[in-house]
């Protein structure tokens, strides 16, 4: 007569065994740590670890991930143009700005290469 194990399985689970069905199931732990001092309470924590595969968790509704900028790129686009044409406005507004600001700088460079402005410094250097 041999002996079988009470769960009927021949081997021990593998960490790998494990670590899929945790994944493909998901698991909750919860817990909460209180520090008190003569009645006072200085510290209270609310511990909450969900742990599972993405496609679970998707499943479950939870997928935050996709859109959250610090993931994913086009989660980071979505948040700026969640507010309509944001940024395609101001793309707009600084390329106008940009292209001002030059025409700016090219008039005060005729000015400064100018004969008359020339004469000025000299004028203002020989005193």
């Amino acid at each position: 007569m041999t002996m079988q194990p009470l769960s009927g399985r021949g081997q021990p689970d593998s960490l790998a065994d494990v670590l899929e069905r945790v994944l493909d199931k998901g698991i909750v732990i919860v817990g909460d740590i209180v520090v008190n001092v003569l009645d006072i309470e200085l510290l209270s924590l609310k511990l909450r670890l969900f742990v599972a595969s993405a496609q679970t968790a998707q499943e479950m509704g939870m997928d935050w991930w996709t859109r959250d900028p610090f993931f994913t790129s086009q989660g980071r686009e979505n948040e700026l143009d969640s507010s309509g044409d944001r940024r395609r406005g101001e793309r707009a507004r600084l390329e106008a700005e940009n292209h001002e600001l030059r025409k700016r700088l090219e008039a005060l460079e005729r000015v400064v290469a100018s004969p008359e402005a020339r004469a000025v410094t000299n004028e203002k250097g020989d005193a």
